[in-house]
């Protein structure tokens, strides 16, 4: 089964499974959707390393698309993290909860639920399950398979690594921010809620936002596809068409205000040709045509990020398992949190530049057309010239 989340439990708790493992009914056939749980809580794991960690603060809280689409708020990003993980935990979390409730026999796993909730709003810890991150260690299963160890086992050590990856997750990225505001509204009250386990999901993306709309992988592809004909603009004609039929409504009429030469549904060379005479002033065109490139240099990543997440979360849904990748996407390193205007507003700009971007190379390439129409004049006519000369000089030889 490879390496799974495994931790070396203190020998009295040792003595304490054995006896169990004795008397207690064990998992049999349950073992490898446990051991598919265990994988999900080994991705945690290593995704809350420390060179994880510094990466995705490295990455994150310096990219420049994320404060431009998403947020220039830093403790709303950590928390959009927060959030992420925290709803990985709680798919873990459920099972466990199922697990204590169906099959267990131990009075601390039937109370689950409510221990869990306790720990990621109070800090109380009753069963003692929260142990120190440098205590935690990856390694084979013992040579016993999982077959044969109890529920009782199985369900301590789900509970003990859950309880220590939410301590890790409160430690480096605080709570999210639905809980947050859970345990605001239920201050008055010594337990809170099992907020974590209501229908509400803590990754439902605000409603400005793509991921509230669907479109976040959809504008992932129209910014990769502009990305693609900037960097070949040869291309343009036909994949332009292409592009143009992907775009909504809305940035279709703010293209068409700002280049009229948009007609219906497609870019027609007539109108490509009027822009290119309008545009005289070559430095400005070349100035617009770096931003663009600036422009997707901060964008893209988003978009790639977008694609990956979506083709993993694909694999993962197919293979009904968590996929164990060393380098994880987060979903606020992608298109799903960004902000629908600004998002489109920029890919109206990003379409304006790639339009000058080709109208650039192609008033360079009818300049070279013409210096090279001139130069074949200039030799001909120089050509002619000294024929006429030769000419008028036998004729004078004639003559004499």
């Amino acid at each position: 089964m490879g390496k799974l989340w495994f931790h070396r439990t203190k020998k009295k708790k040792n003595k304490f499974f054995k006896k169990e493992k004795q008397q207690k009914a064990v998992i049999g056939v349950l073992a490898f959707e446990v051991a598919r749980v265990m994988s999900r809580l080994l991705h945690l794991w290593t995704s809350l390393s420390d060179e994880q960690v510094n990466r995705f603060r490295q990455h994150i809280l310096n990219s420049v698309g994320i404060e431009k689409l998403v947020s220039d708020d830093n403790d709303f990003i950590l928390s959009l993290i927060s959030s992420e993980l925290f709803e990985n935990v709680v798919t873990v979390a459920k099972y466990v909860a199922r697990l204590g409730k169906n099959h267990s026999s131990h009075p601390s796993l039937k109370a689950f639920e409510h221990a869990i909730s306790d720990w990621i709003h109070n800090g109380v810890d009753p069963y003692g399950w929260q142990l120190s991150w440098e205590k935690m260690e990856r390694e084979n299963l013992k040579e016993v398979s999982l077959w044969n160890t109890t529920y009782d086992y199985v369900g301590i050590l789900l509970a003990t690594s859950v309880f220590t990856i939410v301590s890790r997750i409160k430690h480096v990225f605080g709570l999210p921010k639905l809980i947050t505001d859970a345990e605001t509204k239920d201050s008055d009250h010594i337990s809170p809620s099992p907020s974590i386990f209501s229908k509400q999901k803590l990754l439902d993306a605000p409603p400005d936002t793509l991921g509230a709309a669907a479109l976040a992988l959809h504008y992932a592809n129209i910014i990769l596809k502009i990305e693609t004909l900037v960097a070949r603009p040869s291309k343009c004609y036909r994949d332009r068409n292409d592009m143009y039929s992907m775009l909504p409504g809305s940035i279709r009429a703010e293209l068409n205000e700002r280049l009229p030469c948009i007609e219906g549904s497609t870019l027609s060379l007539p109108c490509i040709e009027s822009s290119t005479s309008a545009l005289q002033d070559l430095p400005k065109l070349e100035e617009s045509i770096q931003a663009t490139i600036k422009t997707i240099q901060w964008v893209s990543p988003l978009a790639h990020n977008m694609k990956k997440w979506q083709s993993k979360r694909n694999i993962q849904q197919k293979a009904q398992k968590a996929s164990l990748f060393s380098h994880p996407v987060l979903l606020v390193q992608t298109l799903y949190f960004a902000n629908h205007q600004k998002t489109e507003a920029t890919i109206t700009d990003l379409l304006v530049g790639m339009q000058y971007t080709y109208n650039l190379k192609k008033q360079v390439k009818a300049k070279s057309m013409l210096e090279r129409g001139r130069n074949s004049l200039k030799i001909k006519a120089a050509n002619l010239e000294a024929q006429d000369e030769a000419l008028v000089s036998i004729d004078g030889d004639q003559t004499v």
